[in-house]
């Protein structure tokens, strides 16, 4: 289950084509890419002193997002950029439903968990409403990223088994060290299902401090969502660890049965 239809979202900062270079290492053979730049032309469109952007800014920071997003991919098989009309999130969840994606892959300025909430930023909103899997790139644009370190926070629920196999895969591919941890403290850890895991390392604490404390010395947390939507989802581990991480976090989500009659 290496992601096999992604849409990364683009706005013309480093930090979505940070997203968009992240995802395309992650990305599995024949994977077919969607670089999304959003054109937010109804801000246009009023009028008076309380106008937003002009038009002619409107449509041209998505059209030079794509541009780069473009030539970012350029050697990348079935990966193209495109410049969508709407409101970024609405835009992003359509092109998630009709590219039937596996991932969603999205930068991130900052600001922590609270302020993710209060502002309702892209990130925030695609951990919470997103049908797929999401990837928080955090990374330098003085190095290039590589998953070279792995960590799974490991509860012993099937989204966590599913990690688990996406990290050992990744391991593979790229020569990775995996770390697995489960927290002694914090909800529904099953520990009947957790001792048949090899080398899984106990930490003391809650999963989102622990998983968190682990991310200073990794490129890449991975950890198991159970899929709650809007404010289902709030204070959810898998949502405070991808605001609060110092690295990227891939929020796993399996595949929904629908997705799988489609490909057959």
């Amino acid at each position: 289950m290496i992601f096999e239809r992604i849409v990364c979202g683009v706005d013309g900062g480093a930090a979505g084509f940070e997203a968009l270079r992240q995802a395309t290492l992650l990305r599995s053979d024949g994977a077919r890419i969607l670089a999304i730049a959003v054109c937010e032309a109804h801000l246009s469109e009023r009028a008076g002193p309380a106008a937003g952007r002009p038009a002619s800014e409107a449509r041209e920071r998505p059209s030079a997002a794509r541009e780069e997003a473009s030539e970012l991919i350029r050697d990348v098989p079935l990966a193209d950029a495109r410049v969508v009309e709407g409101r970024p999130v609405p835009a992003l969840l359509e092109a998630l439903d009709r590219e039937a994606a596996t991932l969603i892959a999205v930068g991130t300025h900052g600001g922590g968990h609270v302020a993710g909430m209060l502002l309702g930023n892209v990130a925030t909103s695609m951990l919470q409403q997103a049908p797929c899997s999401v990837l928080v790139s955090r990374g330098s644009e003085d190095t290039a990223w590589s998953p070279g370190s792995i960590v799974i926070g490991m509860d012993g629920s099937r989204e966590a088994l599913v990690s688990a196999v996406i990290a050992a895969e990744l391991g593979d591919r790229f020569g990775a060290t995996v770390r697995t941890i489960a927290a002694q403290g914090g909800p529904q850890v099953d520990r009947p299902m957790l001792r048949e895991i090899d080398e899984l390392h106990w930490v003391p604490g809650h999963p989102v401090g622990a998983l968190v404390d682990a991310s200073s010395d990794a490129d890449l947390i991975i950890v198991g969502s159970r899929g709650l939507r809007a404010f289902e989802a709030l204070g959810s581990v898998s949502e405070r660890v991808a605001h609060q991480a110092h690295c990227s976090v891939l929020v796993v989500r399996p595949e929904r049965p629908e997705e799988r009659r489609r490909e057959t």
